[in-house]
Parts: structure tokens; C-alpha cells; sequence
């Protein structure tokens, strides 16, 4: 199959999707990008510039596929002459109707940034297929969707999101393989590899540490992207934590990254915000243990029946959590349970999934 994959936002967990599945398929994959900044003009214009961009086109793809910073509605709208019955493909990687909003942004203060979740509804009416990462992530689009379209003053198209929910699928991210020689660690080696931004909560994480600092041996490794503002706690933790920390900082080289990952023990994770959690499972995968706020899509990967011991109600919990897991290490038996289920999304699997799927898009 010859595969056009249009990203609107070609950057983090996006980037590394796209280049991935281009990788691991055994379709040819044709990546279409835009830089991954400026996102609300990204849900706005980046269908015009992609419309522009595939005028061009000599050959005709199998199969188009856009992700969920994509107008799909405007994009098919505006294809070449002859494409019209090309199947077309729409990937949530998250959706602007439960994603938070940061304190900065004037349309939510405002009450009007519901128009992107729009975007994506109409998008997925256009497209001839919806695919979610994760089940957690299907159900909450849909349910945010339904609140807003009951506010509609009329023509509400309640039976049409009733067919695109039956008919959306779970299409999970993959994973590398990031398993490496480990070693005992004398203290355990706690590990922050998210992007240094508000929805990943960084406040309860580091204040926990620096609390605990006073009378917990521990070392730390801070991963993670970062853009040009940031959290204030990222630089009074690098001050406060500074005699126990191994790396601080973005790591470009993907073996280095790896060789951190696979020295941390602990992986406490205060996201308010996660669809799937790639970095989370690329860390368990590597041997870290997880403790997890029991929300988002955590108790969806590992069962609350069998690791209910690593997650937390409210926030509140979360520091004699982390203390307790400091103090007593989850036993071996557990750790090969977490690392199993990472496993289970390993590109090795999730492709032979993601090629079927597409194969049953041409049928």
C-alpha cells in the first residue's frame, strides 16, 4: 500500500509516532509535516498548506491518513481532482475538548474554546475511518462531545456521534524497545521524562521531593522537553535537589535516553493530563516502577485488582505513596507483571495490528 500520513504538529509523542509506523510498517509511508508550534493555527490552517502541498502529487496514495490537529472536513474538500474516493483515516492522539487549558490562554478564560473540539468532531465526520489511542480516550471525547452538542439550540447531531463512537476503533501507540542491562542501585534512582509543561503537574511532583529530601536517601534523573517558558518548580528543584541529581535536561541521542531510563527505579507520575502515556510505558518497559494517580487512562494498562498498590486517590496521597515506595520496593514478581504489559505494546506487535487495519480500509 502506498500510505500519505499528513502531520499537522510534527513534534514529541506525534514525531515519534509518525517516523515509527513509517519505520515498522511493511506499507510505504509518505510523512507530510508542519512544525509542531502555533497549535491553534495548526487546527486552522494546516489544511490549506497540506491542500497546496499534494496538488503536486504525481502518484495517488491507497490510503490518507491525518492526526488530530488536522481539519479533515477542509482537506477533503480540497483534494487533487480524482482523490474524492481515496478511504481516509483520522488518529486522535488527544482532543481539545478535555485536554486543560493553560492558565495563559484567553479563549478559555473567555469560555470559547470549544471550537477546536469541533474541528475534530467534523473531522471525524468527514473521514472514513476514527481511530482513538487508547479506550479511556474514546470514552471521555465522546463524552465531553455529547455535553456540548446538548447545549446546541437545535439540529443536534446526537445520532451521528452515536454511529462515530460504535464505529471509531483503539488503535494503541507502540513502543520501543528501550530493555537494557540494569544494576542494583544503593538508593533508588527516581525519574521525572515528561515534558516540562503545567499538565504534567509538575509542582506535586518536585515538592514531594523536596520534602522528602530532609531524611530519604534518593537520586534523581530529570528528562523531558521543555519550551521557552516554563514552570518556576523545574528551576527551584534543580536548586533544592542539586547534590542528587544524576542528569537534568533534554537528551537528544535516543541510546542515552535510553541508558537513564533503565537506571531509575521509581517513576511517580502527577499528570493531570495523559491519552495513552508513551513516556510512562517506555519507562516501565525499561524497569521502573510506576505510581500512578488512579484517573486518566493508568488503571486501562495496569488493573487496579493487580497493582492497586501503586496508585493514589488525590493529591494529597501521593507523598506518603512515593515515601512508602522509597522505603519498600515492589517485589520481583510484580515488576515482571508491569514489564509484561508494556510489552504488549511493542511495535513488533502493534504493527502487525496497525498494517491489518489498514490493509481492511481498501476492502
Amino acid at each position: 500500500m502506498d500510505i500519505l500520513l499528513l502531520e499537522a504538529y510534527y513534534g514529541g509523542s506525534h514525531k515519534l509516532w509518525a517516523d515509527q509506523l513509517k519505520q515498522f510498517s511493511q506499507h510505504h509511508i509518505e510523512i507530510i509535516s508542519l512544525p509542531s508550534r502555533h497549535w491553534k493555527w495548526r487546527m486552522e490552517g494546516a489544511a490549506i498548506e497540506f491542500s497546496k502541498m499534494v496538488q503536486s502529487r504525481s502518484n495517488r496514495p491507497d490510503l490518507i491518513i491525518g492526526t488530530s490537529m488536522l481539519d479533515m472536513s477542509f482537506l477533503k474538500a480540497n483534494l487533487p481532482k480524482g482523490w474524492n474516493d481515496i478511504p481516509s483515516l483520522y488518529y486522535m492522539h488527544e482532543n481539545q475538548f478535555s485536554y486543560p487549558k493553560s492558565n495563559h490562554d484567553l479563549d478559555a478564560e473567555k469560555g470559547r474554546d470549544f471550537h477546536y473540539g469541533m474541528i475534530q468532531f467534523k473531522s471525524m465526520l468527514s473521514a472514513n475511518q476514527t481511530c482513538f489511542n487508547s479506550d479511556y480516550h474514546k470514552q471521555v471525547f465522546f463524552e465531553h462531545l455529547r455535553k456540548l452538542i446538548s447545549r446546541l439550540p437545535d439540529f443536534q447531531p446526537l445520532n451521528a456521534i452515536t454511529e462515530l463512537e460504535q464505529n471509531s476503533k483503539v488503535l494503541p501507540l507502540g513502543i520501543r524497545d528501550t530493555r537494557l542491562e540494569r544494576k542494583i542501585n544503593k538508593a533508588p534512582i527516581i525519574l521525572w521524562n515528561h515534558r516540562w509543561e503545567y499538565d504534567k503537574n509538575p509542582k506535586l511532583f518536585f515538592e514531594a521531593l523536596i520534602a522528602l529530601a530532609s531524611d530519604h536517601d534518593f537520586q534523581l534523573i530529570v528528562l523531558g522537553s521543555k519550551a521557552r517558558t516554563y514552570p518556576a518548580i523545574f528551576d527551584e528543584a534543580q536548586k533544592e535537589l542539586s547534590d542528587r541529581i544524576i542528569h537534568w535536561g533534554y537528551v537528544e541521542d535516543r541510546t542515552h535516553y535510553d541508558q537513564l531510563l533503565n537506571q531509575a527505579d521509581l517513576l511517580p507520575v502527577t499528570s493531570h493530563q495523559d491519552f495513552f502515556g508513551i513516556s510512562i510505558m517506555e519507562s516501565v518497559l525499561a524497569g521502573a516502577t510506576p505510581i500512578l494517580p488512579n484517573r486518566l487512562v493508568y488503571p486501562e494498562h495496569f488493573s487496579l485488582e493487580e497493582h492497586g498498590n501503586l496508585y493514589y486517590n488525590k493529591d494529597q496521597d501521593f507523598f506518603d505513596l512515593l515515601k512508602s515506595h522509597i522505603q519498600n520496593p515492589i517485589e520481583e514478581t510484580q515488576k515482571k507483571s508491569l514489564i509484561n504489559k508494556a510489552k504488549e505494546y511493542l511495535w513488533s506487535t502493534q504493527i502487525k495490528k496497525y498494517d491489518q487495519f489498514f490493509e481492511s480500509q481498501l476492502i
